[in-house]
């Protein structure tokens, strides 16, 4: 039992026929001349017939149009040959071209005029015989197909499971190959999966079977039209007392599906997403259950899964979160499908890195996602849940305190037994000079005690113990192929306990050194919170600057290192 795919077309008539219909166009000179002849001019419904055309007095072949062809035959195919001859001083040429067909209907068919060039043949009639009952019968039970659909009505942008099975006994010959994917109007067309061959059971015969299954997504309310298809194939038929082989044409029959629209209890707000399921599922890099501290990048993965629909169809989610508590940098989405069973199932996987700016508990917000059910007809909603983080480290934006308010001008007021005049100019003045020096007093005394709170309660992630700081030299090599999210991480240890202060002041100390210190930092971060690349320029860069930072700390005396801080933050 087999079946031969994309094998040579069968000649149904003998080489006798073609060598007869060849001798009736042998060139008789050498002039432009465009003959026609056919293998035989009787022939049954199912066979094919071999229509010779000569261009005589050329060797250049043409294509041939065979336009007027479609309405009462099948184009089988088209063989082309040149001759050349010189024969007693004369010259012959010519060029052949072997058109293969195969009648659409039974009567007399007239095969209409063929043109190639400037030239067309005249036309020829055929006559074609219709099988009779039995030998249909027979040859429909040795190859057909068998066309399955899911559901005769479904929702406009649902999934419609097409099954396409052709069915065949042992002997037949298949042309061409198997039916490609269909192409629908209107509509999307997944393969589920690579055709399969198998053996299964018909009319009480064991015959060959080879199945192809499709995803139909209709873009429009209506009726979806799938139409016909067909190959073509040969087939060996017992007749009587002989066999004869027959070459037909399998075609797949045309359905209709009704599409409905968007359903009236769908939420007119929310986008429609038609589906068997929907799941959410969120991941963490790193996990918020770790310590996390200012500064820190954490990646949210967002993954929805549809089963019965595609990647595509899942709408964007709304993640917004407090721009006062995260920085946040969204990453490129990923969208996939896949075979999952007998259905098509589709991935919608969304990330985004945040980095928090300040200490506590701050939440990412989560989202709904409404959807249709398709097996039970009903609304539902997919819950991403509200993640909570636990944040330490002293904040990267440090509040800057308020000037206490300066008392108004002071008014002339009577007096008891008098008036006293004042200098209301001079009264401003003092008063402002005076306000000046609580304030500057105020912010010596704030920073002092904050200073040395941080040096005696910091956190890993503010202060770095000298043997947990790595050296100049380690960050030099990190600065080299490291990635950029752990150079920054070293770089911002080493300026910690270089500087002996907190590291956004260190960070910013490195910056204020130089204008190349200044944009290969900037740079740095674009790579670690944004869409921009470290590039090997940027990297020597860093560790230039850093080498001249390095040199600076060295010639200030470490006796100096306690200087008053600024009066604002850098």
């Amino acid at each position: 039992m087999r079946m031969l795919v994309k094998i040579p077309f069968y000649v149904t008539r003998s080489v006798v026929s073609l060598i007869f219909a060849a001798a009736l166009l042998l060139p008789v000179c050498v002039q432009a001349e465009l003959r026609a002849a056919l293998s035989a001019q009787i022939i049954d419904e199912l066979d094919s017939v071999q229509l010779v055309v000569r261009d005589i007095g050329t060797r250049q072949s043409e294509t041939p149009d065979l336009s007027a062809l479609a309405d009462d035959f099948h184009v089988l195919g088209v063989n082309t040959s040149s001759q050349y001859r010189f024969v007693n001083g004369k010259a012959q040429s010519w060029v052949d071209y072997q058109i293969t067909l195969q009648p659409k209907r039974t009567g007399e068919l007239i095969i209409p005029p063929i043109g190639i060039g400037q030239q067309v043949t005249d036309s020829i009639p055929i006559s074609v015989r219709a099988l009779s009952a039995d030998m249909r019968r027979k040859i429909d039970a040795l190859v057909f197909y068998e066309m399955e659909l899911s559901s005769d009505s479904i929702y406009v942008q649902s999934q419609l499971l097409l099954t396409r099975r052709l069915v065949y006994a042992d002997g037949v010959q298949l042309y061409g190959g198997q039916l490609e994917t269909p192409v629908l109007d209107g509509a999307q067309v997944f393969a589920l999966g690579e055709g399969q061959s198998s053996v299964i059971q018909r009319n009480g015969r064991t015959m060959g079977s080879y199945e192809q299954r499709y995803a139909i997504f209709p873009e429009k309310s209506g009726t979806l039209t799938i139409p016909s298809e067909s190959v073509t194939a040969s087939v060996r038929v017992v007749d009587g007392v002989s066999t004869a082989r027959k070459t037909v044409r399998i075609s797949t029959q045309e359905e209709r599906v009704a599409v409905r629209p968007i359903p009236a209890e769908y939420p007119i707000d929310r986008p429609w997403l038609p589906a068997i399921a929907v799941t959410a599922s969120v991941d963490f890099e790193p996990s918020p259950a770790q310590a996390v501290n200012v500064g820190d990048t954490i990646r949210r993965t967002l993954t929805v899964t549809v089963i019965g629909n595609t990647g595509t169809s899942v709408p964007p989610t709304a993640l917004a979160p407090n721009e006062r508590e995260f920085k946040f940098y969204l990453q490129p989405t990923r969208i996939e499908n896949e075979t999952f069973g007998e259905n098509l199932e589709g991935y919608r996987v969304e990330a985004v890195d945040l980095v928090p700016i300040t200490p506590g508990a701050l939440g990412i917000p989560g989202t709904q996602i409404t959807w249709w059910n398709t097996d039970t007809e009903t609304v539902m909603t997919t819950d991403i849940e509200r993640r909570a983080l636990s944040v330490q480290g002293p904040s990267i934006v440090d509040a800057i305190p308020k000037l206490p308010p300066v008392a108004g001008p002071v008014d002339n007021t009577p007096q008891l037994g008098g008036t006293v005049q004042s200098n209301a100019n001079g009264l401003s003045a003092w008063t402002l000079l005076s306000a000046l020096a609580i304030f500057t007093l105020t912010v010596l005394i704030w920073r002092t005690r904050n200073r040395r709170r941080t040096r005696t309660s910091a956190t890993p992630s503010t202060l770095k113990q000298p043997l947990s700081a790595p050296s100049q030299k380690q960050v030099i090599r990190s600065a080299k192929s490291a990635a950029p999210l752990v150079l920054r991480s070293e770089l911002a240890a080493y300026l910690t306990h270089a500087t002996q202060g907190d590291q956004v002041r260190a960070i910013a100390k490195f910056c204020t050194s130089g204008d190349i210190a200044k944009m290969s930092m900037d740079a740095l971060d674009a790579a670690c919170y944004g869409t921009g690349e470290f590039t090997d320029s940027d990297r020597e860069q860093i560790s230039a600057a850093l080498k001249k930072f390095a040199q600076q700390l060295n010639r200030i005396p470490k006796g100096n290192r306690t200087d008053l801080p600024h009066l604002y933050p850098r």
